[in-house]
This record gives C-alpha cells, structure tokens and sequence, in this order.
C-alpha cells in the first residue's frame, strides 16, 4: 500500500465525522459573488452548516476572481447563495445567506461542484434547515 498524505483542507473535506447530518438533495438555488451577479445552480446535499452544489463553467468564473485557479482547495472566496427549501412556499422558507467555499471540482467540461460552508446564517434560517432537514431524512438520508 503506498501511503498518501492528505493536506488540512482535504482532510476536512474528506471526513466522516462531520459537525451536521446532511441529506441528498435537488434544490434550485442561485450563487454569485457578494453584491455580483446571480447565476443558477443545483445543491446536491445540505446541512445546516454548508451545501454542495453543480454549476456550469460561466458560473465558476463569476465565482472566482481571475488569478484563482477553480480546482481543489480555495480560499478566501465568499459568495452569495439564495434557495427556497420548499418551491411552492415563497416566503418562510427562503434562505440568503453568505458562504465560504472550502473546494471545487471538475466533474465534466462544463460541469463543476462546489462546496460550502454557510458563515452567517441566522437562527431563523438555521431554524428552517433544523426541520427540513429532520422531516426528509427518512427520505434522502445521506
């Protein structure tokens, strides 16, 4: 077995003993840089500390600031995400919130994932996320 060394970051990303459950999810949500443009994008799992979305190549650019590279580890990039946890409700369970990116990755040509972790999201929307969270997780257990 050769052994492999994994840096801070990627240890993090990788571990199992994560501080909130997460589910599986396909939620329509919009991501850009604070006070930029919005684009759409796809969350593929939440949790009330973070989610991890799929965007396309224009929406990465939009992102990123141009001397960072979109792949692996970044950091000090912050953006916006705004999502709705049930689409039929548009008020109480709309969540806008800033978030740290904690890494990135090429899945296809254009096609990209990102994760991040939420960095102010109020008690009420914690709230929200608490119990959407707790009423799917019988379905989308992750």
């Amino acid at each position: 077995m050769i052994p492999v060394n994994f840096n801070k970051e990627t240890q993090q990303h990788l571990r199992s003993d994560r501080r909130y459950l997460r589910i599986k999810a396909d939620i329509p949500c919009e991501v850009g840089p604070a006070g930029g443009e919005m684009n759409v994008a796809l969350i593929h799992d939440l949790s009330c500390g973070g989610v991890k979305f799929s965007c396309n190549q224009h929406t990465v650019g939009n992102i990123f600031p141009d001397d960072q590279a979109p792949l692996g580890v970044i950091l000090d990039a912050y953006i916006e995400i705004h999502f709705r946890l049930l689409p039929e409700d548009n008020r109480t369970a709309a969540i806008k919130t800033s978030a740290r990116v904690i890494h990135t990755e090429r899945l296809a040509q254009d096609l990209f994932q990102v994760g991040v972790e939420f960095i102010n999201l109020n008690q009420a929307a914690t709230k929200k996320l608490e119990d959407f969270i707790e009423a799917s997780r019988p379905l989308f257990n992750v």
